[in-house]
């Protein structure tokens, strides 16, 4: 009776550690390196255009900025679910923002 309880616990401990690695899995470096050009492009298009961007512009890309840095963050920092959940949301408010801004400029230069 002991020999197949050991069985059992064996055939279900590797289970039990295969769904604990796959949560500790960090996210794939060609992801990262996708986020950290788009961040560097972001910064290179408000540096060569800042004379040009009106303030909708500037705060367009300003927010789209951020939303990025928060994205980056919450990927490599070691925090708990709730800072988590509150870094998701930072993010996706902040480029939620970018996207109406960028209607509103839309709408202001053909439309307005």
């Amino acid at each position: 009776m002991s020999t197949q309880y050991k069985k059992i616990q064996k055939n279900l401990s590797p289970a039990a550690d295969s769904a604990n690695s796959k949560s500790n899995m960090k996210p794939k470096a060609s992801r990262d390196l996708l986020l950290l050009i788009m961040i560097a492009l972001t910064m290179f298009v408000m540096a060569l255009g800042w004379q040009t961007l009106d303030q909708i512009g500037v705060a367009m890309y300003t927010c789209l900025m951020i939303g990025m840095v928060v994205v980056y963050i919450n990927r490599h920092g070691n925090f708990t679910d709730k800072v988590h959940r509150i870094l998701v949301g930072v993010s996706m408010g902040t480029l939620f923002a970018s996207v109406g801004l960028l209607g509103l400029s839309v709408y202001m230069q053909y439309f307005a």
